[in-house]
């Protein structure tokens, strides 16, 4: 992967989590499976990024997480937004569509 690709993923990485959780609670390996499976592989995103995404996440409120048991020792964390993410989410939305939309007409692509 080239650092541009890691450039752009940095920047929207909170936005897909986010996107993800609105349609359903998740945990991280689902999440990271999830991008990778609708990306075709080209959006992957390791647990060892993602966690710091949901951590910061959940301090800012916009999601909040719970364990749920998987089997006789181990649990699931899950995570789950929140109103205040799902407003924060619509508004990275709008940016991110303004942005992608502006850079579309600078490239002078259709």
């Amino acid at each position: 992967m080239s650092q541009n690709q890691d450039n752009f993923k940095r920047g929207t990485a909170e936005l897909l989590v986010l996107h993800l959780l609105m349609k359903e609670d998740l945990y991280g390996y689902q999440i990271t499976q999830a991008f990778d499976e609708k990306s075709g592989g080209v959006y992957t995103v390791l647990e060892g990024s993602l966690y710091p995404i949901l951590y910061k996440l959940c301090e800012a409120g916009y999601i909040t997480d719970y364990v749920v048991p998987a089997g006789k020792k181990r649990t699931r964390r899950y995570y789950h937004i929140e109103e205040k993410g799902r407003v924060y989410y619509a508004e990275m939305l709008g940016e991110y569509l303004d942005i992608t939309e502006a850079i579309r007409k600078i490239l002078d692509t259709p």
